[in-house]
């Protein structure tokens, strides 16, 4: 007999899709899980106030974006509100409300740089393809290869943003949502998120599932592994049941984007997670050396 189980959940950027004869129990726990976790959050602006309020605030942020453009380290908050006169908890709020959109993004001790989506207005204003496009052929060849959903995104605030997706061709596969997120600290996503420290260490690691790494020290361990190599593994940390490989795209030793792909436990096993790292690697590097190949065109 054929089962189709597949989330209705629209509240979720991941969403697990199987199609086939009866599931296996790792697949029907993900299910299960991806029915209840509520990962996906609409991300809704909240910045949105009265005219008459609006331009002031606009006026200061984009004060804050060229004094970024025009320093050669990050800057903390209370450099900021010095340099623009302003009180340190107005300078706090303009960069959260900067911080949400991906203009900027910390670079550690609270210091923060121009973000991703800078970039991405920089190249489209000089006519070049964007960082999405670049990474486009490459998410198809990784899910053809593999035969798993390929993902690419970018951190934004506290949440990874999910810019495009090539879904894997088999029966079994995981569904992300197109412009959706997820929270950052999930899975790879969050290893690779640490390991280049755009955001700090909590204090009390997030459990999503009863294999996330919940021990503080054996994820130092691990974070040094996940920067030596260009690569973070996920075994049901995130949801169970679900195995993924993820990698950095990089421009210089910025982080600027990830990409990940993901499939069922039980129809990869250790040797295709393997596998899959290994390919989710190569395609993150040449990304990266595309980015800076473009990079060095531009300032010619």
């Amino acid at each position: 007999m054929a089962v189709a189980c597949h989330s209705e959940d629209k509240g979720c950027a991941l969403r697990l899709s199987y199609a086939g004869s009866l599931p296996t129990t790792s697949v029907l726990f993900a299910l299960k899980k991806q029915r209840a976790c509520g990962i996906m959050f609409l991300m809704m602006n909240q910045f949105a106030t009265k005219n008459n309020k609006m331009a002031p605030a606009v006026g200061r942020a984009f004060a804050i974006l060229r004094l970024l453009s025009q320093t050669k380290e990050p800057q903390g908050v209370t450099a900021l509100a010095r340099a623009l006169g302003i009180a340190k908890s107005s300078a706090h709020a303009l960069l959260e409300a900067l911080l949400a959109t991906g203009a900027i993004e910390h670079a550690g001790k609270r210091q923060f740089r121009l973000g991703p989506l800078v970039e991405e207005l920089g190249r489209s204003r000089h006519g070049n393809r964007t960082l999405t496009e670049i990474c486009q052929p490459y998410l198809a060849e990784l899910a053809e290869q593999m035969g798993q959903t390929s993902v690419f995104g970018m951190p934004i605030g506290d949440r990874f943003r999910i810019v495009s997706v090539v879904e894997g061709r088999g029966l079994f596969r995981v569904k992300a949502v197109q412009d959706r997120s997820i929270p950052l600290l999930a899975g790879v996503v969050g290893k690779i998120a640490l390991a280049w420290e755009i955001v700090s260490v909590p204090q009390v690691l997030p459990r999503f599932t009863k294999d996330s790494v919940g021990d503080v020290s054996a994820l130092a361990d691990e974070l040094e592994r996940v920067r030596a190599e260009f690569l973070a593994l996920d075994r049901g940390e995130y949801l169970r049941g679900v195995y993924a490989a993820g990698s950095p795209i990089l421009n210089g030793d910025r982080l600027v984007g990830i990409v990940f792909s993901a499939g069922f436990q039980d129809h990869l096993g250790e040797e295709g997670l393997v596998s899959l790292g290994r390919a989710v690697v190569q395609a993150a590097l040449a990304v990266s050396r595309e980015l800076l190949e473009w990079n060095a065109e531009l300032r010619r």
